[in-house]
């Protein structure tokens, strides 16, 4: 082979080498560029859900169950409460004995213990702990009224009554306990913002976020303004 057969095809392969080269070279370019075109495409799309659909967080509210909700258990006369006979959360009927106490007769000057029997049925709830006196008229304990419709009252403070609407869903948390329920009525507001609002419960609720003492919390969706209404908000 003669040295200008090898030159030329030493030239050639030179020629191939820098060919690929630039073929890759542009190559990655597109790449970037559809890439970047995708993300462009996927910020706009976010944006215009932004702009288009309002946003919905969940709000936590304090509540705390309305007195109407409940029969209280109450001695005319002072009293020592022993023990309670049910727990907390146990139904009872009427006339039922649910509470020893120990009563002081000023007469004779003698303790004597007495039973004390619940007035109405429903869930009993002790409020005063055994082995604590109480005042007369004082509850002891609380039974909860039950209703076919599992509707029940609670008082909401620091909230705006245009938050609640009838035919809301809502959910109760009170530790471990839950329930969840609808909205059935809004009233209010009164003084120092409280408002009283009724929820119908689904009939398979946790009773102990029904407890005369729980420290209960309202969780409800809410809807807030997209981007264009908070622009004509502002500029109102």
């Amino acid at each position: 082979m003669s040295y200008q057969k090898l030159f030329r095809k030493e030239a050639l392969r030179h020629q191939y080498k820098s060919q690929e080269f630039g073929e890759s070279v542009i190559q990655q370019p597109l790449l970037l560029d559809k890439a970047l075109l995708i993300m462009v495409i996927a910020v706009c799309l976010l944006m215009s859900l932004a702009v288009v659909y309002p946003f919905v967080s969940t709000e936590r509210l304090s509540l705390e169950a309305h007195e109407s909700n409940y029969f209280p258990v109450v001695s005319p006369t002072p009293v020592v409460v022993e023990r309670h006979l049910h727990p907390d959360g146990s139904r009872v009927n009427r006339e039922q004995v649910i509470t020893q106490v120990r009563t002081f007769d000023g007469v004779s000057r003698r303790e004597q213990v007495d039973l004390m029997s619940a007035s109405e049925t429903g869930v009993y709830f002790s409020v005063i702990n055994a082995g604590t006196s109480a005042q007369p008229f004082q509850p002891i304990a609380k039974i909860l009224r039950t209703n076919e419709d599992h509707l029940f009252f609670f008082t909401l403070t620091g909230a705006k009554a245009k938050q609640l609407k009838p035919g809301q869903w809502v959910k109760l948390t009170s530790g471990h306990h839950q329930a969840s329920g609808k909205v059935h009525s809004v009233i209010g507001p009164f003084q120092q913002g409280r408002i009283n609002i009724g929820i119908q419960l689904q009939s398979a609720y946790d009773v102990g976020v029904l407890h005369p003492s729980a420290a209960v919390r309202l969780e409800l969706s809410v809807k807030r303004n997209n981007f264009f209404a908070l622009l004509r908000k502002e500029g109102a």
